[in-house]
């Protein structure tokens, strides 16, 4: 029976971007047909840009935009560089990579700190780029780097490009991470912090969120721009209104999933994270498997090894066809190697249970043999146990 595809089988998704999304979410925008250039629409546009503005710990409200994450990422780019600028990028998977391409495609002048995947950019590493340095305008860093199941110690980091550089913009990347680490740009330090709609808030793709601290506000580049032109942004959104057409039915969720958010507080969301995340963490040794991250793994997703010798593209599938649970692998070199199991968003432990019997069954299937010892369930119970520990 475990090598055939279970009848009723409620198909998962555990990816970290699209997360579970809550049925309320789903359901907001088929309440009413809503036209964006009223003043409903604008008192609720205001309510979610000033619901977010805690949840980033910024002065000013954050920038609601009709696009996906990297969308955000761009708007970043060219609102805060000019051609020509030195900047610091810290590269240590996929989406380090995405700031690398963008600064270059930007005519950024660029300075790379190369991570190997699996380690967390560290004092040590920066240093000798700051050294090579003469007046950075940025510094560009992944909160939490999910092709690896990396966060990096960004608080850190940007304390030490701040003692060198005063000057110099601190801009994360924190798509992945905000709501599963702790993260707050007043106490920080962070001048630029960009989110998305469909990580950690538990929602569809679609919204980028900017948020920028006054030394920000005040020094935005003379670059030329059009859709991602922030100040115009912000003095429309400071009176909720958009400066182009917004995804209202997006927007209609986001209240839903802020109020949820707000309701049980974003310390007690981050604590969830944390808790979840290191009962998985734990569970894998009765596995017979390995965590990939060699150095501050996530809260948001684990990055786990797939055993020597197996195809882990197979076992992808195998957990996919015959269980129902989709778990994302690894990307370009890291192809059929790891998988990322994710926890973020709206993930509770009872999730986590059904993904682990899954990896567990499709670990049998495929012929792994765990420790000494180790039955089916083995991981179910080491879940269980470190979170009653």
């Amino acid at each position: 029976m475990g090598h055939q595809r279970e009848p009723f089988i409620q198909s998962r998704i555990f990816s970290p971007g699209p997360t579970p999304i809550p049925l309320e979410a789903r359901l907001a925008p088929l309440d009413s047909e809503v036209y964006h250039r009223t003043d409903d629409f604008y008192d609720l546009h205001l309510k979610c840009s000033e619901m977010l503005q805690p949840i980033f710990g910024c002065n000013r409200i954050p920038v609601i935009l009709t696009c996906s994450g990297t969308g955000g990422l761009e708007a970043a780019m060219c609102n805060l560089t000019a051609p020509g600028d030195e900047v610091i990028v810290v590269n240590g998977g996929k989406f380090g990579e995405r700031w690398e391409e963008l600064a270059t495609r930007y005519g950024c002048d660029t300075r790379l700190v190369k991570v190997a995947p699996g380690e967390a950019a560290t004092a040590k590493e920066l240093e000798p780029v700051l050294v090579t340095c003469g007046s950075p305008r940025a510094f560009f860093i992944q909160a939490n780097e999910t092709s690896t199941g990396v966060r990096h110690p960004v608080a850190e980091l940007a304390a030490q490009v701040r003692a060198k550089f005063p000057g110099c913009l601190i801009i994360v990347d924190a798509i992945s991470s905000l709501g599963a680490h702790p993260l707050n740009m007043n106490i920080d330090g962070f001048d630029c912090v960009v989110s998305a709609s469909q990580k950690g808030f538990g929602l569809n793709p679609g919204l980028a969120f900017v948020a920028l601290s006054d030394r920000a506000w005040d020094s935005l580049s003379s670059r030329p721009r059009f859709y991602f032109d922030l100040a115009k942004e912000f003095k429309g959104q400071s009176k909720g209104r958009s400066a182009w057409t917004p995804a209202i039915g997006l927007i209609q969720g986001l209240l839903v999933v802020l109020q949820k958010i707000h309701a049980v507080g974003l310390d007690a969301m981050v604590r969830n994270h944390e808790q979840l995340a290191g009962a998985v963490r734990a569970s894998l040794p009765a596995m017979g498997l390995e965590l990939f991250a060699r150095t501050h793994p996530s809260n948001a997703l684990t990055a786990i090894r797939v055993p020597t010798g197996m195809d882990g593209t197979k076992l992808q599938a195998v957990i996919r066809d015959r269980y129902g649970v989709t778990i994302p692998g690894g990307q370009d070199e890291l192809k059929g190697k790891i998988l990322r199991l994710s926890n973020l968003g709206f993930v509770n432990r009872f999730d986590l249970i059904h993904a682990i019997s899954a990896i567990e069954f499709g670990l049998r299937d495929m012929g792994h043999k765990a420790s000494s010892g180790a039955s089916l369930g083995s991981g179910v119970k080491a879940f269980m146990q470190a979170l009653d520990s």
